[in-house]
């Protein structure tokens, strides 16, 4: 079979999808998915048989993926809360990511282990979103004890907090807690650098000061969600203004940068003569680390793992295939989180690479763009089909989730992603430049706001030509 990779992947997101219509217990699926892999091993030289039963035993543990996910200890925060919603609590727990502050609220994902209802202490486990009234000084591993409101996800009545509590819940959050004022630091983080995720926290701080430092608040904050991911800094008239014309996507982190910081570091160890068997060896980590400091979000972790799985593809001098390396990222970001399945990041993240793997060449070939002789017309008409072949695949999802439907899109991106391209490398540059020498700084941020003031001036006037986008409520 060509790629079983893929068909395996295929089988194991169906298990996920069809998990929730299995009424059967958690112990007896997993042992039946594991007679058809033991006795698949059995009949390895008889193919049909053995992929019969293999795709049987990866069906099923779909199945036991996801259901494990959906399985709650009897301490998890959401039973013992099960009847407690809009009461005051008192919470024990650690912070497990990098606080933020967004509408005068300082924001964190806190691991409970204490909680505390009306004079009854209770152990418990579960991730809670704490928003902290006003700016506080708080940073990942810290030890808290906080009282608030507490909230549970799946109890909003609106549809709109409905997607919400089920976007939470895809995330592995149990409950929101709002505090006021009651905040006790049992523990604070003084080793933040020893951890690699404390490290790339402190990294992320670092570049977040520079950006600021040398950029306008409106170019600073677009630059802050091309190179971390942070959109909170966005103006919100500039995001409506991208969704108009489909090229939001631009102001996330996704494959798109991950590629240039993989671009980027491999040409720096080349020139400087690293040998390319340690250069795998230190752009992996650097992968990694660049991963966590953007929030791990899905397309950062599929391209993360897509970049790793080429390179060392190059490594050990075998021909990479995309198929393969996407096959594995899913089935890696699955394993770790089956819920992600029923996440549209997810969807429009894979959903897009495979479009321009899978049309690209097809429309390419029946259009015969390789006969063009002029080079910079051959290249603006791929420019073209890349765009089209990701919107076509996408555009289902996209109308169903946002609805808005953009025929703009694929002449916006011809011009959008070239310049999100120079403004992600004049940010990146702007950061390095900041960091070694900070007096020519100022050079590379005048060339950052320069590229941002067109960028949006592009974007602006697309979406004034007519039929560029048709929304509905």
């Amino acid at each position: 079979m060509k790629r079983p990779l893929v068909s395996l992947t295929i089988v194991f997101c169906l298990g996920i999808f069809l998990a929730n219509w299995i009424k059967l217990p958690l112990a007896l699926i997993f042992g039946l998915a594991t007679v058809p892999l033991v006795f698949s091993l059995l009949f390895f030289k008889q193919r049909l048989i053995f992929y019969s039963l293999l795709f049987s035993s990866v069906f099923l543990l779909g199945v036991v993926c996801l259901k494990n996910s959906q399985f709650l200890a009897q301490c998890h925060i959401s039973k013992i809360a099960a009847y407690r919603n809009n009461q005051i609590c008192t919470v024990k727990g650690t912070i497990i990511n990098e606080p933020e502050f967004r509408n005068h609220k300082t924001i964190f994902i806190l691991k409970s282990q204490e909680i505390l209802f009306a004079h009854l202490k209770h152990n418990c486990s579960g991730n809670i979103l704490v928003q902290v009234r006003g700016i506080k000084d708080f940073h990942y591993l810290d030890e808290l004890i906080l009282s608030g409101t507490f909230y549970r996800c799946t109890i909003f009545g609106k549809s709109k907090w409905k997607s919400y509590g089920n976007y939470l819940y895809n995330q592995g959050i149990a409950a929101i807690m709002q505090v006021r004022s009651a905040v006790w630091v049992i523990k604070p983080n003084k080793h933040n650098l020893w951890s690699i995720k404390g490290f790339s926290f402190w990294l992320k701080a670092k570049t977040e000061e520079i950006i600021f430092k040398y950029v306008s608040p409106m170019a600073a904050g677009i630059l802050d969600a091309m190179i971390l991911g942070e959109r909170k800094n966005i103006p919100a008239w500039v995001n409506n203004a991208m969704i108009k014309s489909g090229t939001v996507h631009i102001l996330v982190v996704s494959g798109f940068n991950v590629g240039i910081v993989a671009l980027m570091i491999t040409l720096f160890l080349k020139l400087i003569r690293i040998p390319r068997r340690i250069r795998f060896y230190i752009a992996g980590p650097l992968l990694i680390i660049y991963c966590l400091a953007t929030g791990a979000s899905t397309p950062v972790v599929r391209a993360t793992v897509m970049a790793i799985v080429f390179m060392f593809s190059y490594w050990v001098r075998r021909e990479p295939d995309i198929y393969n390396s996407l096959s594995l990222a899913c089935l890696f970001i699955l394993t770790v989180n089956p819920r992600q399945l029923f996440d549209v990041g997810f969807q429009l993240s894979f959903t897009s690479v495979i479009s321009i793997v899978c049309l690209y060449p097809k429309i390419k070939s029946f259009l015969h763009a390789d006969n063009l002789k002029l080079k910079y017309l051959k290249f603006i008409v791929d420019g073209c089909l890349v765009s089209f072949s990701a919107w076509l695949g996408t555009m289902g999802l996209v109308a169903y989730y946002f609805k808005i439907f953009s025929p703009i899109t694929v002449l916006a991106n011809l011009f959008i992603v070239p310049l999100a391209t120079l403004i992600t490398l004049c940010g990146f540059s702007l950061v390095i430049i900041g960091l070694i020498f900070p007096p020519f700084a100022p050079f590379f941020s005048c060339s950052s706001e320069l590229a941002v003031v067109f960028l949006l001036n592009i974007n602006n006037l697309l979406i004034k030509l007519p039929a560029a986008y048709f929304s509905w409520p």
